[in-house]
């Protein structure tokens, strides 16, 4: 049947508008809070995964694309390798979860937030204000850990601080208005 060996993926771009009830997450699309970009995934592929099987894997919708690209049996261009991962290793059980390291920026002129997860750990500058999130103990980001996990806050610092001067060397090939 096609529709057997057929990959469908429900998901979305960015959390719910600001009239949404994103509860238990705190805030909506357009912030860098959990409520603004943890978004649902469902993927349905009954010839290749195992059916009711849940994961905790953290993704970014830039895996989609090397997800697709194994699917389809093509390779990145040599230089130019995926942003994401191919997460069907993972979904099948052929590979354990990864910790892994995303960050993200707005820089608007009415928003300024930058933030960077890593494993259950999670960093949030909004404007001035500098906060650390254990998300798994706190997924409604409410208790600021900074005082508590001084070396966790300044390793995620350090990891936005190599993924900025990483995306510095890029020239912007668009501008969003």
């Amino acid at each position: 049947r096609l529709l057997d060996n057929t990959l469908i993926v429900f998901s979305s771009d960015n959390g719910g508008e600001r009239f949404s009830d994103n509860s238990p997450l705190f805030n909506h699309k357009t912030t860098l809070w959990e409520g603004g970009i943890r978004v649902p995934a469902i993927m349905r592929w009954p010839a290749k995964l195992p059916a009711g099987k849940v994961v905790s894997q953290p993704a970014i919708t830039l895996d989609l694309t090397a997800t697709f690209a194994a699917v389809a049996g093509a390779k990145a261009t040599e230089g130019y390798p995926f942003d994401g991962i191919n997460l069907l290793p993972i979904l099948t059980g052929e590979q354990p979860e990864q910790t892994r390291t995303f960050c993200w920026r707005i820089n608007r002129s009415d928003r300024k937030q930058k933030a960077v997860r890593h494993g259950k750990w999670k960093y949030v500058q909004d404007g001035a204000v500098e906060m650390l999130f254990d998300l798994s103990a706190d997924i409604n980001e409410r208790r600021n850990m900074f005082y508590w996990h001084r070396e966790v806050f300044d390793d995620l610092k350090r990891r936005l601080a190599a993924w900025e001067e990483e995306m510095a060397r890029h020239e912007t090939s668009f501008i969003v208005r």
